[in-house]
């Protein structure tokens, strides 16, 4: 993962990759991180399905798990859902399809909501922001979202 991160040129090809990820997951089919490195992986091939597939099953595993609940004390499947639709929408968007990508959006922003998540609620509006750019020029928006970053010291 931390290959794929810094320099993909060093990680190893998407196929090898991929079947070294299906040996892991043949013997622990809950292990979350190894759905999220074929997410990526997959990511790299632009492939949708996969991507889209490994994905979900990665939100899965970590509620199953309650891997989530217990690094995050009080939130736990809350943030874990608002993430996986944020992700999803991310996802979406990556792939050019931004009607999928607003439904996502929205699940989270009203997850988020909920919450009180603010910081989900401005990666949000960024990606809102991507998504709206391919069809109009929404300044208002990108300034209203970089003013938000600052003031919760997000990139």
């Amino acid at each position: 993962a931390s290959l794929l991160k810094n320099d993909e040129t060093k990680a190893l090809t998407p196929v090898s990759l991929q079947k070294e990820l299906n040996n892991l997951l043949k013997f622990n089919p809950d292990f979350a991180e190894a759905h999220y490195l074929s997410y990526l992986n997959s990511l790299r091939v632009q492939d949708v399905f996969s991507s889209t597939h490994s994905l979900l099953h990665y939100f899965d595993r970590l509620i199953l798990t309650g891997a989530e609940s217990k690094s995050n004390g009080d939130e736990g499947y809350g943030r874990s859902l608002r993430y996986a639709a944020l992700n999803l929408a991310a996802l979406h968007c990556r792939f050019g399809h931004y009607q999928q990508a607003e439904l996502a959006l929205q699940e989270a922003i009203r997850i988020a909501q909920e919450s009180n998540d603010h910081v989900c609620l401005q990666h949000c509006l960024s990606w809102l922001h991507i998504s709206q750019q391919k069809i109009f020029d929404s300044c208002v928006l990108l300034e209203h979202s970089v003013n938000k970053s600052l003031h919760f010291g997000l990139p």
